[in-house]
C-alpha cells in the first residue's frame, strides 16, 4: 500500500527528513524510516502510535496502516477538535492533524502516561471499568440496575465523589449517544491513560459506523 503524502507540516523531529513522507514510499518504507528514528510504542489493527519529541516534551504520532486506520483517524481527528468535547476534559488534547488528505494520514497528540485499573477508577470513583460501563448503558435504560450500582458506590464515595462520577456517566453516554462511538472501548484499559495525573480517554476513534464498515463479520 502507498502513503497518501504525509504532510510536511507534521510536527517532525528536526532531523526527521520530511521528503520521506510523500506518496512515492510505501507504508513499509515509512514505518521503517520512523522505528529508525524514535519509539514505537503502540500498535493495532489499523494504526501506529510512535513517541516524538516535540516542543522539549514526549508527544504522540498515530499513523494510519491501512483504511481502517484512516477511518478511525477521521473520527478521532473530529471528536478531539470539537469544542464540546473538550470542554468534558475527557479526552487527550489534539496538538495537529493531516487535513491535506481526505481522511487524516496521520494524528498529533499530546502523550498520557500508562494507568492501572485500580488508579484510574479510584480516581474515576468506580469499582471497575465494567461497572462504569455497565451504569453508562443503564441510566437511561434499566433505572434499577443503576440505582444498584450507584447505591454500591454510594459506600465507597462521598456525595461530591458521587457527582463527579454522575458527570462523567452522563458525559461518556453523550460521546455514545450523539457521537456514535461504540461504548465497548472505554472498558478497555488501553484506551485510557493519565494526562498531568488526570484521566483521558487516548483512543475515541472507533464509532459505530467504523465497526459496521471495517469490523463487522
Amino acid at each position: 500500500m502507498k502513503i497518501i503524502e504525509l504532510l510536511n507540516e507534521t510536527p517532525l523531529p528536526s532531523d526527521w527528513d520530511s521528503s520521506k513522507f510523500n506518496t512515492s514510499n510505501s507504508f513499509k518504507s515509512i514505518v521503517d524510516y520512523a522505528l529508525e528514528r524514535s519509539k514505537k510504542i503502540g500498535a493495532g489493527s489499523s494504526r501506529i502510535a510512535f513517541e516524538v519529541e516535540y516542543e522539549g516534551r514526549p508527544t504522540i504520532l498515530k499513523i494510519a496502516k491501512n483504511e481502517k486506520g484512516l477511518a478511525q483517524n477521521e473520527v478521532e481527528s473530529k471528536m478531539l477538535s470539537d469544542g464540546y468535547i473538550e470542554k468534558m476534559e475527557l479526552t487527550i488534547p489534539l496538538i495537529d492533524y493531516d487535513t491535506t488528505n481526505k481522511q487524516p494520514l496521520w494524528i498529533h497528540t499530546e502523550k498520557a502516561n500508562k494507568v492501572t485499573e485500580k488508579k484510574l477508577c479510584k480516581l474515576l470513583h468506580c469499582d471497575n471499568l465494567f461497572q462504569l460501563i455497565q451504569m453508562v448503558k443503564s441510566k437511561y435504560k434499566s433505572s434499577s440496575l443503576y440505582a444498584r450500582y450507584y447505591n454500591e458506590l454510594k459506600e465507597i464515595n462521598t456525595e461530591e465523589e458521587l457527582e463527579v462520577l454522575e458527570e462523567l456517566v452522563d458525559n461518556l453516554y453523550t460521546l455514545s449517544k450523539d457521537f456514535n462511538i461504540a461504548l465497548g472501548d472505554f472498558q478497555k484499559l488501553n484506551s485510557w491513560g493519565l494526562y498531568k495525573e488526570r484521566p483521558v480517554i487516548i483512543d475515541i476513534g472507533l464509532s459505530m459506523e467504523v465497526y459496521d464498515l471495517h469490523y463487522k463479520k
